[in-house]
């Protein structure tokens, strides 16, 4: 399954639908605004790239000079599910 999100998009994401690049299971809930999703292929078949920031990177007291903070791998299904909630 593709999955195509447009910049900036919020996804909060649940414990066990995100994992760090090292394949560690997120345990917390991750809320974060989309940069992109896909590209290079990842590891473990139904799991996508998803490159953001976090939602408090857009204060004006953060000047996150990043193009992205956060990257992680997250289930397809739970992307499509997260930007339709």
């Amino acid at each position: 399954m593709e999955i195509r999100l447009p910049a900036d998009t919020r996804l909060s994401l649940r414990a066990g639908e995100w994992a760090t690049h090292g394949g560690q299971l997120g345990t917390t809930y991750l809320d974060l605004r989309v940069v992109d999703v896909g590209g290079e292929p990842t590891d473990v078949p139904g799991w996508v790239r998803v490159r953001g920031h976090g939602l408090e990177c857009r204060w004006a007291s953060v000047d996150c000079p990043e193009p992205w903070c956060i990257e992680i791998t997250a289930r397809s299904e739970a992307l499509y599910d997260a930007a339709n909630r």
